[in-house]
C-alpha cells in the first residue's frame, strides 16, 4: 500500500515536471488596433508546481500574428507576479506576419537580427529566464501587443506557453550584452576608455532619400531615416512641466488659446559607462514635445529640417543658399530597422557602417511613440516615409540641379558623439516644374576689397545676393566690401516663367592695390590683348601653388581648360592659339583664388 501510494505520488510530481501546454482560449482572430493602445489577450495557467526556475520553468512562447508591418508592434509577455519581459521590440525591418513564430532562448538567432515574415523559433529580445525567477507561475499570464505606428492595423490568430524541465539557459550571444542596467559587455567610442558616456550619434540617410523623394509641380517630397550609429542610444524622456506659449498649464491640458497642442519639456537621458561595470544615466534638457491627437502619437519637435539647395565649395550643406524649405515639427522616434536590414542605409562621411561595427549594437530601453518616452537604440532607424509631411513648396523655380537637404536635430537640443554628420546633402534633377534651366553661372574678379561679376545671360534680370546683406539688381555688378573674409554670393536669373540660381564663395582679402593676395600670385598679364591669333599669359608666384588656366565664351561656356599642376614660385609663362575671333574671359585660379582677364581675339 505504501510503495503503490510513493508510486502514484511520484508519477503525480513527474507529470507536473514534464512538459505542459496552454493554449489562448479567447475569440480570434482578435484585433490589434492601429492607435497606440495595449491590446492584452490572457492565458489562465493552472496545476503547474508552486515554483518555476532553472530546474522548472517557461522554455517557450509561440504566437501568430498577421500585420502587413510587423516592425509597428512591441510584443510582451507580464507574468502572474507582474515581471514584464519584451519578447520582440519593432523588429522586421518592413516585413510582415509572425506566421507560427515561436520564442526560445536555445534558438539559433535573435528576432532582432531577421527580416520578417519570421518562420521558426528566435531568441526574443529579452530573456524568457527573466520570469524563471522563483515565482508561482499560477495565473494569468498577458500577452501584450502594442502597435505604436499609423496607417496599418492587424490581428493575433493565437499564442501559447509552454513549461519544461531544464528550460534553455540563456545563449552566450546574450549574457555578454551591453545593455542599460550592465555596462560590463559595453564599449565606449574611445576604446582606450573604461569610463565615459554613451552617446548616439544621430545621422540621415543618403541611400533612402536617392531612392524615395517624389517630385510634383510646385513641390518635391522626400523620406527620411533616423539612424543612431553611436555608442549609447538617443532617449527622449518627459518632465511633466508643460507650456502653452510661455505659460505654465497642466500637461493634460487638451488645447492651448490658440488651438495648438501645449508643449511639454523633455530630458535627453545619457547612460555611463563606470570602471567597475555598473551602468549609471544622468538626464540633461532636449527640447520640446507635444501630443498629436490625429495619430495618438507624442512628438519630438522640430527634430528635422528639409530644403533644396544649390551647392557652393563650402562642404557644410546646410550653409548653401536655400531655394525651398521645410520643418518637419515631430517626429515620433521608433526603432523601424538596422543597419543591416536595407544596403548602406547606415552610413556617416561617405563609410558604410554595419551592425558589426557597432560593439553596443541595439543599446536601448525606451522606442515608440508614447509619452512614457521615446528613442531609436543603437544600430537601429526610424523610417519616415516621403508623404508624412516632408514636402518643400516650391514657387517660380526653374527645372534643373538641385541638391535635397535633410538636418537633423537643426537646434542641437540632443547630446552626440558627432554633431558634424547631422545633415545629407542628395542630388536631385527636377523636369517637372515651370521652365527650362537658365544659365546662372558666374564668373568674378577680386582686387583688394573690390569684386566685379559677370554673367553674360541675354533677356533676365539678374539679381545679386553678395552675401554681406547686400542684394542688388544688375546685369555685370562691381561690389565693395567693407571688411576681408568669405562670402557666399549667389546669384539668381529669372524671366517671366522661373529662376534658377547660382553661388559661389568670393574669398576677400585686405590687400587693396593690384592682383595680389595671400597665395602670393601677381603680375597677372595677357599679351598681346587684343590678339590677332597668339597671345601669352604671364603671372608670378611667390610661393609654389597649384594652377588652372581656363578660358570662357560671352554667356560664362567653357571653351577649354589648361591644368598647369604645381608650379614653384616666380614668373611663368602659357601660350594660348587656335581660337576663334571673339570676346572671351580667362580665369586663372591659383590654390584657392581666382582671377579673371578679358582676352578679345581680333577678326
Amino acid at each position: 500500500m505504501k510503495k503503490s501510494l510513493l508510486l502514484s505520488s511520484f508519477l503525480l510530481f513527474s507529470l507536473k515536471l514534464s512538459a505542459q501546454f496552454f493554449p489562448y482560449q479567447g475569440s480570434v482572430p482578435a484585433g490589434i488596433p492601429d492607435s497606440n493602445v495595449n491590446a492584452d489577450f490572457p492565458i489562465m495557467a493552472l496545476g503547474l508546481p508552486a515554483q518555476i526556475d532553472s530546474t522548472f520553468g517557461l522554455a517557450e512562447v509561440c504566437v501568430d500574428i498577421t500585420h502587413p508591418q510587423v516592425s509597428d508592434l512591441k510584443i510582451s509577455l507580464t507574468s502572474p507576479d507582474g515581471t514584464t519581459i519584451v519578447l520582440s521590440l519593432h523588429n522586421g525591418m518592413g516585413g510582415s506576419n509572425y506566421p507560427g513564430t515561436c520564442f526560445q532562448m536555445n534558438a539559433g538567432q535573435p528576432i532582432s537580427s531577421v527580416v520578417a515574415p519570421f518562420i521558426g523559433s528566435f531568441i526574443p529580445d529579452e530573456s524568457l529566464n527573466f520570469l524563471n525567477n522563483g515565482q508561482d507561475p499560477n495565473g494569468i499570464w498577458t500577452l501584450t501587443v502594442l502597435d505604436a505606428f499609423p496607417f496599418y492595423s492587424g490581428q493575433l490568430n493565437t499564442w501559447s506557453l509552454s513549461f519544461s524541465i531544464n528550460p534553455p539557459p540563456d545563449p552566450a550571444v546574450m549574457q555578454g550584452l551591453c545593455t542599460t542596467t550592465n555596462a560590463a559587455g559595453c564599449s565606449c567610442k574611445d576604446t582606450t576608455l573604461n569610463d565615459c558616456d554613451l552617446l548616439p550619434d544621430l545621422t540621415c540617410s543618403y541611400v533612402i532619400i536617392r531612392n524615395g523623394w517624389n517630385e510634383y509641380a510646385g513641390s518635391v517630397d522626400m523620406p527620411n531615416a533616423v539612424i543612431d550609429i553611436g555608442s549609447g542610444p538617443v532617449e527622449m524622456r518627459p518632465t511633466n512641466v508643460c507650456f502653452c506659449d510661455t505659460v505654465n498649464v497642466p500637461c493634460n491640458t487638451i488645447l492651448c488659446p490658440d488651438s495648438s497642442a501645449p508643449r511639454e519639456l523633455v530630458n535627453q537621458r545619457i547612460y555611463h559607462k563606470n570602471p567597475n561595470g555598473q551602468m549609471s544615466f544622468h538626464d540633461t534638457p532636449a527640447g520640446t514635445q507635444s501630443f498629436h491627437p490625429t495619430h495618438n502619437h507624442v512628438h519630438a519637435e522640430e527634430f528635422m529640417e528639409f530644403s533644396l539647395r544649390v551647392a557652393t565649395p563650402d562642404p557644410d550643406p546646410v550653409s548653401w543658399p536655400i531655394i525651398g524649405k521645410s520643418v518637419k515639427q515631430g517626429y515620433c522616434m521608433i526603432n523601424m530597422g538596422d543597419c543591416d536590414g536595407v544596403d548602406s542605409i547606415c552610413m556617416s562621411h561617405g563609410q558604410v557602417i554595419t551592425n558589426a561595427m557597432l560593439p553596443n549594437y541595439n543599446l536601448g530601453t525606451i522606442t515608440g511613440c508614447g509619452n512614457q518616452g521615446q528613442g531609436v537604440y543603437v544600430g537601429r532607424y526610424d523610417l519616415y516615409g516621403a508623404g508624412f509631411g516632408q514636402t518643400i513648396n516650391l514657387t517660380n523655380v526653374c527645372n534643373g540641379d538641385y541638391y535635397l537637404v535633410a538636418n537633423i536635430d537643426p537646434h542641437n537640443h540632443f547630446t552626440e558623439e558627432d554633431e558634424t554628420n547631422n545633415a545629407i546633402a542628395v542630388p536631385v534633377h527636377l523636369t517637372k516644374q515651370a521652365g527650362m534651366p537658365l544659365p546662372a553661372a558666374f564668373t568674378y574678379t577680386v582686387t583688394g576689397f573690390i569684386a566685379g561679376f559677370f554673367n553674360y545671360t541675354p533677356n533676365v534680370t539678374r539679381t545679386w545676393d553678395f552675401g554681406d546683406g547686400t542684394v542688388l539688381v544688375h546685369p555685370m555688378p562691381v561690389h565693395q566690401y567693407q571688411n576681408p573674409g568669405t562670402y557666399i554670393v549667389k546669384l539668381t536669373v529669372s524671366d517671366s516663367s522661373c529662376a534658377t540660381t547660382s553661388a559661389q564663395t568670393v574669398i576677400v582679402s585686405n590687400i587693396s592695390t593690384g592682383i595680389h593676395d595671400i597665395t602670393g600670385l601677381f603680375n597677372l598679364e595677357v599679351y598681346p590683348n587684343p590678339a590677332a591669333k597668339d597671345f601669352t599669359v604671364s603671372y608670378e608666384l611667390a610661393e609654389p601653388t597649384a594652377v588652372t588656366i581656363g578660358l570662357f565664351n560671352v554667356i560664362g561656356e567653357k571653351i577649354t581648360e589648361f591644368d598647369e599642376g604645381m608650379r614653384m614660385a616666380g614668373k611663368h609663362e602659357k601660350k594660348i592659339s587656335s581660337l576663334q575671333p571673339g570676346s572671351y574671359l580667362l580665369r586663372l585660379n591659383a590654390g584657392e583664388h581666382v582671377y579673371f582677364k578679358r582676352v578679345t581675339i581680333l577678326r
